[in-house]
This record gives structure tokens, C-alpha cells and sequence, in this order.
């Protein structure tokens, strides 16, 4: 396996392939009932229900192994066996203890999510730097570290690069990683599983030296796992213990999550992660080259590059799959066959985002004006107007809150931040305004 992925990515991916081919009965008897156990370089452990095992296995011997691995080649670009294992099953009617509860466990770091494979550039630096500096003296003055920004900016590779670092100098280190979910569900057994299993919980949680918990939004609205979490923080850091944390905005912009818990994470330190720049993007399409052995002038990494803007995962998938058909095409890495092979994928450059762009493309669809938009009216249409304006700029362009304000006629960081929690809140309750967020996105990258 090439390109770093944890086990659950891998399995839900190549689930939504299967699901696709064979349709919901069989899914659902077959592919479903698994669970992803133990993902190494070439080999993934699936565990199978102990009462439908002998049913499953067959018919995954017959008509589904080949499939998987024809799949996970084309998500993790490398060779991946399956094995099932059938699961271990209590006697009947045996109660939930702290003895046979297993907590979520497979938290062992990606070891690919290193300092020296992160590549550093203009939008991530500032992250970056206090992320060495976490790594190097834990629990001391960026306690806890938060890590922000959009999907696939490498939060998870930064914050797992601290692990990994620490882990090298200390090895006798406990650290435990899991994501926010994780989190959820390890809690919500130990309930489940009486007063014996949440001891051990607890124990899990609170006895390490690094906690890195990923994607803390999505604890929004859920009141006993923020509590829980809280109760934890408190006992870490009064240890003097380094949590690090995710998320893909900062605390204060999330949805229903306790206030109690935002100050605690503003007595530490947030850093944004930022779409990177081209001279980055570059930089990361060179690494990935060199990494499979190719040698690509920059003049085609360059045109990648600029086709590709939106977040480093998107860049790599694009690279992965350009690399895939110049060996399967035979061709010379040439500008000529870069564009033919990217025009082949459907890849083009679309429109530059700005925001002048986003302002001109709202104000058309509400019939207002630039001028309206930035204008002190306190119509009810402008008004909304205005803030779908603020909030596109603010998820589709790297502008500071400060600076969002400005272009909108001279308004302050807080109005800036008030109009995109709403439009977030209404998104969420608001199916048609998610529709029409995501029409305004398209027509803004890529015309009418």
C-alpha cells in the first residue's frame, strides 16, 4: 500500500464499490455485517459475525475477494489481501463488563504521518511550527493545540506528526489517538456496560501522556460526550498531559458545543490550515512523484497544480490517477499529455475564486448589487444576501475574518462570524439552502 489511509477510509470506500456492483440485498448480508480490524502495508483483517461466518466466508472466497483487491488498488494505489477473522463471541446471556468491553484500540498512529513527509508552505506554517514545538516539549505552553481548516488540508497529518515524533523520543510514551466518534462510541459502551466498564474508560482516556482526538464538530448538540470529554480535558491537563485536537473550524464557530468547553480550548492555542498556495501544491506533487519513482518536469507538475486548488487530498487523488494513465497510455510527461490525459478526466481550471467573484455571482442571484452588498441596508433580502455572500468567502477563499469584513463594506470580524453561523445553522436544518449554497459553489468555480 502506497498512498496513507486508515483502515476505516479504506473499507467505507471500497464499501460504496461494492455496495454500487451488487446492489442492497447482498451488500447488506455479505459486505456489511464486516468490520475492518487491522490495515498493514499489504494485508487488511476483516472480522465476520461469529453466527453468520460459515455463509460469509463462503460466499467471500467465491464471488468477493477479487473484487476487494481490484478496489483497494485503485483507493490505496498497492496490494491489499483481505483476511476475515471470525469474531470472538461471549456464552449467551453474559452481561457487559469492563472485562470483555473492548475499547476502540486500533488508534495506532499512521506512520506516514510524519514531520518530514508534511510538506510546509504559506497556509500551513504557522500550524506547522507550534506543531514542532508540541512535539518537542508536550504539555508545557500549547496545551491543548487545536487544529482547523477544511477537508483534506492535513490536519489529521499534522496532529498524528506530533505522535509520531514524540513517540521517537519517548518511547515509553502512552499515546492514544481516536477520532471524535471514537470517542462517542467508547463512552456510550461503558455505559451500556455498567459502573466496572466506565472506570476502565476512563482509564483508557485519562492515563496517557498525548490525546489526539480528530474532528471535534462532530460533537455538536451531543451533551454527555462534551461533558465526559470535559471531565477529561480537566484531569489531563492538570497532569500536565498534552492534548491535541481537529476539527474543521474553530470552537467557537461549532454548533451547539458548550461553552465551558470553547474557554478551555482558548486557554491553549488554534491554528488555521489553509488551502495551499501553488508554489506548495508544486511541492507536494513533487514528493508524491519522487516517492513512486517518477520523474515529472515542473512545468507538468506545474499545470497539475493549477487545475487543482481546492485541498491536498483532491491533489493527490488527481496525481494518483494521471500517474495511473500516463503508465497505462505509455506516454512521455509532457505539458501536451498532461492536458490531453487531464481533459480526459474531465479536469479543468474553472474560474478563479475571489471575492469580487462571489459577491457578483450572490448579488446576481438575489438581484442586488456589489454596491448593495456592502451597502449598511438592513433589508431582508439583502440582508440574507449578504450573509450567504460572507459565508461563501469564508469556506471557498483563505480570507481572515478581518479581511471578509472589509470587502463588505468596512463591517467588523464579529459580523462576519454571526452571518456565517447562521447560513451554517440553516444549512444544516434547511435542505433547499443547502442546495442553493452548493449551486452558488458550482457556478462560482465553474461558470453557468
Amino acid at each position: 500500500m502506497t498512498k496513507p489511509i486508515t483502515k476505516e477510509e479504506l473499507w467505507n470506500q471500497i464499501k460504496a464499490k461494492f455496495y454500487q456492483e451488487i446492489g442492497p440485498v447482498s451488500f447488506d448480508t455479505y459486505i456489511e455485517p464486516l468490520i475492518p480490524i487491522t490495515l498493514t502495508e499489504s494485508s487488511i483483517i476483516l472480522e465476520v459475525p461469529a453466527d453468520e461466518s460459515t455463509d460469509i466466508i463462503d460466499n467471500w472466497n467465491k464471488s468477493y475477494a477479487m473484487s476487494f483487491v481490484q478496489y483497494a488498488m485503485e483507493i490505496a494505489e498497492g496490494f491489499i489481501k483481505p483476511e476475515l477473522r471470525v469474531a470472538d463471541i461471549l456464552p449467551k446471556n453474559m452481561p457487559l463488563t469492563s472485562e470483555n468491553l473492548t475499547f476502540t484500540r486500533e488508534s495506532d498512529l499512521n506512520e506516514n504521518f510524519t514531520f518530514d513527509k508534511f510538506v510546509v508552505g504559506t497556509g500551513n506554517e504557522n500550524a506547522y511550527a507550534i506543531a514542532r514545538a508540541v512535539a518537542e516539549d508536550p504539555g508545557r505552553v500549547y496545551n491543548p493545540y487545536l487544529i482547523y481548516g477544511g477537508v483534506g488540508l492535513g490536519k489529521t497529518h499534522l496532529m498524528q506528526a506530533i505522535g509520531n515524533a514524540y513517540s521517537k523520543t519517548t518511547p515509553s510514551a502512552r499515546i492514544k489517538y481516536a477520532t471524535a466518534e471514537d470517542f462517542l462510541n467508547d463512552f456510550t459502551e461503558s455505559l451500556r456496560a455498567g459502573e466496572g466498564a466506565t472506570a476502565a474508560f476512563k482509564k483508557e482516556y485519562r492515563t496517557v501522556d498525548l490525546l489526539l482526538i480528530d474532528d471535534i464538530q462532530f460533537w455538536s448538540g451531543k451533551e454527555k460526550v462534551q461533558e465526559e470529554f470535559f471531565n477529561t480535558f480537566n484531569v489531563l491537563t492538570k497532569t500536565g498531559k498534552q492534548i491535541i485536537m481537529t476539527s474543521d473550524k474553530l470552537p467557537t464557530e461549532i454548533v451547539d458545543l458548550q461553552s465551558r468547553l470553547t474557554s478551555r480550548f482558548e486557554a491553549g492555542i488554534s491554528m488555521d490550515i489553509q488551502k495551499p498556495d501553488l508554489p506548495t501544491r508544486v511541492a507536494i506533487l513533487k514528493n508524491l512523484a519522487e516517492s513512486d519513482g517518477l520523474t515529472i518536469p515542473n512545468d507538468v507538475l506545474e499545470l497539475i497544480a493549477d487545475k487543482i486548488d481546492s485541498n491536498i487530498r483532491t491533489l493527490e487523488g488527481t496525481f494518483h490517477r494521471f500517474e495511473a494513465m500516463l503508465r497505462f497510455r505509455n506516454k512521455p510527461a509532457t505539458k501536451e499529455t498532461a492536458q490531453q490525459i487531464l481533459g480526459d478526466l474531465n479536469i479543468n481550471q474553472g474560474f478563479k475564486i475571489t471575492v469580487e467573484r462571489i459577491q457578483q455571482v450572490v448579488a446576481d442571484y438575489y438581484m442586488q448589487t456589489i454596491d448593495d452588498l456592502k451597502s449598511t441596508s438592513r433589508k431582508k433580502d439583502l440582508v440574507t444576501a449578504r450573509h450567504v455572500a460572507m459565508y461563501l468567502t469564508r469556506t471557498l477563499t483563505n480570507e481572515s475574518l478581518p479581511d471578509i469584513g472589509r470587502s463588505f463594506g468596512g463591517r467588523d470580524h464579529s459580523s462576519v462570524l454571526h452571518a456565517t453561523n447562521k447560513i451554517t445553522e440553516k444549512a444544516e436544518s434547511d435542505a433547499r439552502t443547502k442546495e442553493m449554497l452548493d449551486a452558488l459553489t458550482d457556478e462560482i468555480k465553474n461558470g453557468k
